[in-house]
């Protein structure tokens, strides 16, 4: 992949349950990351040590919801975009929605 440069790395506790983790890479565009970015934005329940949901983006499938971890780590749902910023606000509106939604 070649030298990687973190534009975004950031943990954070949004509830008392779950810790958001988001990470942005700038690569050198490639393959697998076609736009120069890698990231992974992910919403970790902090009682079961698990991803509830995770955002990332790579070659085929670009920017993607993976929303059904505890069922099917492998499915897949496509984010019609290819910019990281709008991928992390889409991943931060769906954890907020799992947040609310488990109290």
């Amino acid at each position: 992949m070649g030298k990687a440069e973190i534009i975004v790395d950031k943990n954070e506790d949004i509830s008392e349950r779950y810790r958001a983790e988001l990470l942005v890479w700038r690569v050198e565009p490639n393959v697998k990351y076609p736009e120069g970015v890698k990231a992974r934005f992910a919403l970790i329940d902090k009682i079961l040590g698990v991803a509830r949901l995770v955002v990332d983006n790579h070659a085929p499938f670009g920017f993607h919801v993976h929303a059904k971890m505890y069922e099917d780590r492998g499915l897949r749902e496509k984010l019609e975009t290819t910019n990281y910023e709008k991928a992390m606000g889409e991943f931060l509106r769906l954890a907020m929605e799992i947040v609310k939604n488990e109290r």
